[in-house]
């Protein structure tokens, strides 16, 4: 399933290394994104995109976590000003 963000939309897929990030919304139409909000990636939450290969692992609650691109694709997210 593809995500029904606009292109102009930052998600997860796109974002940098490095970035403190939030979780603005996840698609609502995808049955994975139930499994990702039991992860604890849900609406405020903040992540951090430590690495970007075949899998993105993601800092998120003091733990690491990997998810694949398509799925990161289905994660709405915005920077956090530090």
């Amino acid at each position: 399933m593809t995500a029904s963000f606009p292109p102009s939309c930052l998600t997860l897929a796109r974002a940098r290394c490095g970035e403190r990030l939030r979780v603005v919304s996840l698609c609502p139409n995808c049955p994975e994104c139930v499994r990702l909000r039991e992860l604890g990636f849900c609406e405020s939450a903040e992540v951090r995109k430590v690495a970007d290969g075949g899998a993105m692992i993601c800092m998120l609650m003091g733990m690491r976590v990997a998810i694949g691109r398509e799925l990161g694709a289905m994660v709405e997210v915005e920077r956090v000003l530090a």
